[in-house]
């Protein structure tokens, strides 16, 4: 079997045998990589100010091997409009972050040091069970502590986002649109 592959001869037959004897590893396509899991985090409200109609939601893919998580994100806030004490602005934003998975219930996204602060800022997502997600956001200064801009958000609280008190009371009778981002 092997002279007649050595010499260029190989009969369908003497192919056909080879492979069976190299498994499905010697003639097999790559193997697509395996399928990402989409987590919807459906609804979060701003703990942090409760008195505002500040929201946000996101939609996950977690790779594989769940080790990373990428989301867009998307927030919702509504502010009373400046020309009308009655009206409010309804404006949206959205954005992505990476997330890499700390257990199986919590993720971290941390930028890049920036500014003359080298500000960092810590996106924490943590999943209490279904519908039950927390967001946290904190922000802190890596550099240049002596500054007092820079050991403000140091101190400064973290932003909390949960699934409790998603309710909020309207503080306007009618809404119209403000900046929407696609």
């Amino acid at each position: 079997m092997m002279s007649s592959l050595v010499t260029g001869r190989a009969s369908l037959r003497t192919l056909a045998a080879l492979s069976v004897l190299l498994g499905p590893a010697a003639g097999a396509r790559a193997q697509p990589p395996p399928a990402t899991t989409t987590l919807t985090i459906p609804y979060l409200a701003n703990d942090s100010k409760p008195q505002d109609l500040d929201f946000a939601a996101a939609q996950c893919q977690r790779s594989a091997n769940g080790r990373e998580m990428t989301c867009h994100l998307r927030q919702v806030f509504v502010t009373p409009a400046s020309h009308d004490p009655t009206a409010c602005v309804i404006t949206t934003n959205g954005y992505d972050l990476t997330f890499a998975g700390l257990s199986a219930t919590r993720w971290v996204h941390r930028t890049a040091p920036d500014g003359a602060c080298g500000f960092v800022e810590t996106t924490t997502l943590e999943d209490g069970g279904t519908t039950r997600w927390t967001m946290t956001i904190a922000r802190a200064a890596t550099r240049d502590l002596a500054r007092a801009e820079c050991r403000a958000a140091s101190t400064a609280p973290p932003e909390v986002y949960s699934w409790k008190n998603v309710q909020r009371p309207l503080q306007c009778r009618t809404l119209q649109p403000g900046a929407i981002e696609r």
